[in-house]
């Protein structure tokens, strides 16, 4: 997979949102945004079929059926 570089993150920004970043935040956020790809590639070995996302609808009706409880 190519790494993402900090000269790549400072185009974006500004090109999409008009934003000017340092170099030190561009490369900063270049390294966090490879991390975050290497991680959620670990996700897909997970067997995580049948559950619910933190903040998903089910969850939030199942967490507001026990507060109601109480």
């Amino acid at each position: 997979m190519a790494r993402l570089t900090g000269s790549a993150v400072k185009m974006l920004a500004h090109e999409l949102y008009d934003y000017t970043l340092s170099d030190d935040a561009a490369e900063a956020v270049a390294h966090m945004i490879g991390a975050m790809a290497t991680y959620s590639r670990r996700l897909e070995a997970l067997d995580l079929s049948g559950r619910q996302p933190p903040f998903g609808y089910p969850t939030l009706i199942a967490e507001a059926e026990q507060q109601r409880r109480r």
